[in-house]
């Protein structure tokens, strides 16, 4: 078992089996190589840094909010996070939270790949695409506000 503390979840204990491997980091961490993902609700869950209980971030699934989300990953990817299939992958993108509710984000331009059975993870950041880092969470509460 590891004891972890977290700013936002206090003390955590986990067992190793629960600990992820990001071999490179997350782009601007990259020294913080070891986390965990703590469910909050069936929507949001924290990816929390091992080491750093102020590190967390919020992470949600992607395919929750946009049906038609889609990307292609690449051979090198799969590899390097040891996937032969596209079995056995979770995807998860970083959520930029606000109080107003309407201008909660997530990051579709990068989203977080993990290989469920390794425990590895690695952000990607997607090539040719339209996403971008900041699309709203609850865009009907922007529509209906009159803002898009």
């Amino acid at each position: 078992m590891v004891q972890i503390q977290s700013v936002h979840l206090g003390e955590l204990t986990v067992g190793e089996e629960d600990l992820i491997t990001f071999p490179k980091g997350i782009p601007g961490f990259e020294e913080v190589t070891e986390y965990v993902l703590c469910d909050v609700d069936g929507t949001y869950s924290y990816l929390q840094a091992v080491n750093q209980a102020e590190l967390a971030f919020i992470v949600t699934d992607p395919f929750l909010h946009f049906r038609d989300y889609e990307f292609e990953l690449s051979d090198e990817l799969m590899d390097e996070i040891q996937l032969k299939e596209e079995k056995g992958i979770a995807v998860r993108c970083i959520v930029t939270w606000n109080n107003d509710p309407a201008r909660v984000t997530t990051n579709l331009l990068a989203p977080l790949i993990f290989n469920v059975a390794d425990r590895l993870g690695k952000q990607v950041v997607l090539q040719n695409t339209t996403y971008k880092t900041r699309h709203f969470l609850n865009s009907s509460i922007l529509k209906e506000s009159g803002e898009s």
